[in-house]
């Protein structure tokens, strides 16, 4: 079952969170550092309290098994360059390690895309790291297609 989280669905949302995050590591150690619980806490709390995010939580037998952490974008609010409208961004998606093809993914984005409907969104967009081509197929399979791609340079 998805649903919008609360603030008692935090410690189920920062244990996914941490398995993200060592992902995130293992992805970009050049970037990513290892962080305590109390940051978690800091980095979603906004989420949940803030009007234009929110996090939705998959709940099963009690159990938060993923969540999507997600902005509502409004192009309106710009200098003017880009025309009106408005979109969600994904800014994470997490399945519990153990949760995995089971659906729970494929529900989330489903709710995803009906809050975005519900907000009046043009689309829903996200981005996935370039390592992560599980991540990009699955993504790819509920219909969502490359936009534009980043390039880096590192340097020496």
């Amino acid at each position: 079952m998805t649903r919008l989280a609360v603030m008692n669905d935090l410690a189920g949302i920062n244990v996914l969170h941490a398995q993200l995050h060592i992902q995130h590591i293992g992805y970009r150690p050049d970037i990513f550092a290892p962080i305590e619980q109390p940051v978690f806490d800091k980095l979603m709390i906004p989420y949940i309290e803030n009007d234009g995010k929110d996090i939705i939580v998959s709940e099963n037998d009690g159990i938060i098994d993923g969540y999507a952490a997600i902005s509502v974008c409004d192009t309106s609010k710009g200098a003017g360059e880009i025309l009106p409208f408005v979109f969600v961004e994904v800014n994470e998606l997490c399945v519990a390690e153990n949760a995995h093809r089971k659906g729970i993914g494929t529900a989330l984005l489903d709710a995803v895309k009906a809050y975005a409907k519900e907000k009046g969104a043009k689309f829903v967009e996200l981005g996935v790291n370039a390592q992560n081509t599980s991540a990009q197929e699955f993504y790819k399979a509920n219909g969502m297609f490359v936009k534009n791609l980043k390039m880096q340079y590192k340097i020496q």
